[in-house]
């Protein structure tokens, strides 16, 4: 019966319907975009916890003059052979565009941070000897060259051999597939001459097994015998990369568009109640209760609203590589999509015929007497 009325109505308001499952399905297709940012965004805030330096503390030095660079590698002598240093705002040049990276530093042992997909990380003697080799995200590899056997990347006009790259088998990581990583001790001649030019100079100092504290302490009393008049802060780390997202702004944008799909279906269902007075009122007069029929329009709405969502996701799924390059991250259907479709599927279909119900239940079979 309920497919039969569909149909009806369908045949008798193909505009009206038009227009409700249009607004419904754009409505779907905003819900499921905005929640599949919202995984999204989760998803990140879980890579950059799992990826930042662990233990870490941010260090700040402000010189009173400009320093000597070799001077300033001094500053890390008799650290923990664990700990590592990051020299942290440091760009360099690449075409016309300019390319964040970032400098490592240890004393003794390397400690790989980052996952490779291919490669290997540089060592203590290529950090020592200031090599110029780096470890390139693979989203950045479009901006490698290869030269035979081997792939270059040119930052701040010196050549880095790449020698490996960051990220994950099969996995879209993007908190470290952009990474680009080299030893702090091959920046260029004039990135260098930048900074220590500003006489201020912001680290990370990290271990992956215990409080740098002790570390804080020796970089301190270094700092003391090689820069008397300086003076270092020491804070809790930050990471530079804020991947944190307000849901709250998001969850209000998608329920202020689907109040405005539904307020287009009860105007749409409410102009139907008054097309269909005569038919109500023929199925009260043959004993049809209230009940039957707001139930009757309840299923019918679940059917639109059910339609809607197939459409809505069908859309995303043909529409989804441009949606995708248009917002900057992938969209998945998830089970928080399907059980929300399912909600959606319910909650719409009360929602609107809320007015339309009160109006079906006013109707009386005199009306129809009388219209006659």
């Amino acid at each position: 019966m309920i497919f039969s009325s569909i149909k009806n109505q369908i045949k008798a308001h193909p505009i009206t319907t038009f227009f409700i499952v249009l607004g419904l399905s754009l409505s779907v297709l905003m819900i499921s975009v905005g929640i599949s940012s919202m995984n999204y965004s989760k998803l990140l805030e879980q890579e950059q916890e799992h990826y930042q330096p662990r233990h870490a503390v941010s260090v700040g030095i402000t010189f009173a003059e400009e320093p000597n660079w070799q001077r300033v590698l001094g500053l890390f002598k008799n650290i923990h052979a664990q700990t590592g240093v990051i020299l942290e705002e440091v760009t360099l040049s690449h075409g016309d565009a300019m390319m964040a990276v970032t400098p490592e530093y240890w004393t003794k042992k390397v400690v790989e941070r980052f996952p490779l997909v291919e490669g290997r990380y540089f060592t203590i003697n290529e950090i020592q000897e200031g090599k110029k080799v780096a470890l390139v995200g693979k989203d950045r590899m479009k901006d490698v060259r290869v030269e035979g056997s081997d792939r270059y990347l040119t930052m701040g006009h010196d050549r880095y051999k790449v020698i490996g790259i960051i990220g994950v088998k099969g996995k879209r990581t993007r908190v470290i597939d952009y990474q680009v990583v080299i030893p702090m001790t091959s920046l260029p001649v004039a990135a260098i001459n930048k900074l220590t030019s500003a006489k201020q100079l912001h680290f990370t100092i990290h271990n992956p097994v215990k409080d740098p504290y002790e570390d804080e302490k020796m970089i301190r009393q270094n700092m003391e015998r090689l820069f008397p008049a300086a003076q270092m802060d020491v804070s809790p780390y930050t990471s530079n990369i804020m991947l944190h997202v307000d849901f709250g702004e998001q969850l209000a944008l998608m329920i202020m568009i689907y109040l405005l799909a539904i307020v287009n279906a009860v105007n749409l269902t409410s102009y139907w109640i008054q097309e269909r007075t005569y038919e109500i009122g023929i199925k009260k007069a043959f004993g049809y209760s209230n009940y039957d029929i707001v139930f009757m329009l309840f299923c019918e709405m679940c059917l639109i609203s059910a339609v809607s969502v197939l459409i809505g996701f069908a859309l995303q799924l043909l529409c989804n590589r441009m949606i995708e390059q248009w917002i900057d991250y992938p969209i998945h259907l998830s089970i928080t999509h399907l059980s929300t479709a399912v909600v959606f599927v319910v909650l719409s279909a009360a929602l609107t015929i809320i007015i339309p119900a009160m109006k079906a239940i006013r109707v009386q079979p005199v009306d129809v007497m009388n219209r006659r």
